[in-house]
């Protein structure tokens, strides 16, 4: 019993050190945190946390960012994705929040702290959503309009500001749409990024644009709910390593 206790220590260092050293552009957001070493985190699981998505307010002007309701069901998704696994359980979602401009080094600790206290929290997972998009004429008169959104998240131990792990999920999807204002039965349409323009797609009502936000909003949640399980799974981060192990013999 003590040895399988240890191994399965050991491999939660390992799997949140992976994490941490895969993405840290969460960073870049923060500020007055205790940034992540090179080494491995000392973290028992399980592990309970609060989560906040961020949102740089130079998101807010963009056609294709989500209402702040909208946002919260994107955090509730993503509160859903993480705890399929036994290993991270999220106690509260918080209502979304924004941080000046591009969002550098906007969040300061001293509102995470605050916020905390509201849910009696000593972790919380900080969730930073960002977006860019690209449009290009596919032929006369249908244009497409391709939206990326990045997630970076960062796992804090909020009273020391500790940085635990940090991941990131992205995804993207397209929205195709008419220029010429004709009413057609299968416009405008949403599809993922790698299927053909034929199909298969989701024929749009509404605004087309808030659409394409929602959708590409909640893929990248998934992703990220997604790589969150993974690198705090210890039987995964333990067959990993011994993989690795293996391929030096």
């Amino acid at each position: 019993m003590k040895i399988r206790v240890v191994v399965v220590s050991l491999a939660v260092l390992l799997s949140l050190w992976a994490c941490a050293t895969s993405s840290n552009r969460i960073t870049e957001y923060l500020s007055g945190f205790q940034l992540p070493p090179d080494g491995a985190q000392p973290v028992a699981l399980p592990l309970t946390a609060g989560l906040v998505v961020v949102l740089p307010e130079d998101e807010l002007g963009k056609p294709t960012t989500p209402s702040r309701e909208m946002l919260q069901a994107v955090a509730e998704r993503l509160q859903k994705e993480i705890q399929t696994s036994p290993n991270l359980v999220i106690q509260r979602v918080f209502p979304s929040i924004t941080i000046p401009a591009s969002g550098l080094h906007g969040l300061d600790l001293e509102r995470l702290q605050s916020l905390a206290r509201e849910g009696s929290l000593t972790r919380m997972l900080v969730v930073v959503a960002t977006s860019r998009s690209a449009s290009k004429l596919r032929f006369w008169p249908i244009m497409e309009n391709q939206l990326y959104v990045r997630m970076d998240a960062a796992l804090v131990e909020v009273p020391t500001g500790r940085v635990l792990t940090t991941e990131s999920g992205e995804d993207d999807y397209v929205m195709a749409e008419a220029l010429d204002y004709v009413e057609r039965i299968s416009y405008p349409r949403l599809y993922y990024r790698n299927f053909t323009f034929g199909g298969p797609f989701t024929i749009v009502t509404g605004d087309p644009y808030k659409a394409l936000g929602e959708q590409t909003f909640r893929g990248a949640a998934a992703q990220l709910g997604m790589k969150l399980r993974h690198c705090l799974d210890p039987e995964r981060a333990g067959a990993s390593r011994s993989r690795s192990s293996m391929a030096g013999f």
